[in-house]
């Protein structure tokens, strides 16, 4: 049994863990400098506006399941998790574990989770490990920061401010361009639908031949290795967005800073 409390963007305080994840959480976030979602903000803002390339992926149990097969944990273990399928994997997919791996390597900012549930930052470390992916020399964030962005206005900020042209990817990609459009963002394309992991090179080869200034992804995991194939091979700023499509759809409106 765990509870960890938010106190805001960027601020995290354990409040009951088991002694072994309490540990685990404890010296995760002494040894690693957590990007709050101001400092994020201002990354993703000086990408744009300087025209160079950024990715912001996150990682969730999905990701770290999917990074963990063979690796840490045996094809069995990680099939029985049947939403990964709606997380656009099918099991076993070595292909697409080296593939994720491969994007986190080259992420410019990573969201980790923040969680010490067994399939979330305890997984993730070990798979990191098994992989050779080296946290210290990589720049992290909360695997929630896309929700922070959006409810503090920042994204929205990033949508409006000197109107960015913007590509949006996802099987959720038609209504969340509706919406954004219909809020004055200069949408420029979209990508609809994404097939998981192994649509990754058509998503990414379609959008070579899109003009965009920042592409949004919600498309499960494939999002991890679209959104820094995006970013390294076009110089393009692109994010992973996650629900907070779903929820952008459902309020019908993004919030506007301040």
């Amino acid at each position: 049994m765990y509870i960890l409390w938010l106190q805001n963007p960027g601020s995290f305080e354990v409040l009951s863990l088991n002694r072994g994840d309490k540990a685990l959480m404890e010296r995760f976030l002494n040894e690693h400098r957590i990007l709050d979602v101001q400092e994020v903000y201002k990354l993703i803002k000086n990408a744009l506006d300087k025209r160079e390339k950024l990715s912001l992926v996150r990682i969730g149990d999905g990701e770290a399941l999917t990074l963990a097969q063979q690796a840490v944990l045996p094809i069995n273990e990680v099939k029985r998790n049947t939403f990964l399928s709606y997380a656009g994997v099918r099991i076993p997919d070595i292909t697409g574990r080296d593939m994720l791996a491969a994007s986190i390597r080259k992420a410019d900012i990573i969201g980790v989770p923040l969680n010490p549930a067994p399939y979330f930052l305890p997984l993730f470390l070990k798979a990191c490990k098994a992989h050779g992916i080296d946290l210290n020399s990589l720049k992290l964030t909360n695997a929630c920061i896309n929700y922070f962005l959006c409810n503090s206005g920042l994204l929205g900020a990033l949508l409006t401010e000197g109107k960015p042209r913007v590509l949006v990817i996802g099987n959720k990609g038609k209504a969340l361009a509706n919406l954004l459009q219909g809020r004055g963002i200069n949408i420029s394309g979209i990508i609809s639908p994404v097939y998981g992991l192994k649509d990754v090179n058509r998503v990414v080869r379609i959008a070579k031949g899109q003009n965009f200034d920042i592409a949004l992804s919600a498309s499960g995991v494939a999002a991890v290795v679209i959104c820094e194939r995006i970013a390294t091979g076009q110089k393009k700023v692109a994010l992973d967005i996650g629900h907070v499509a779903d929820m952008l759809i459902r309020n019908g409106q993004i919030k506007k800073k301040g």
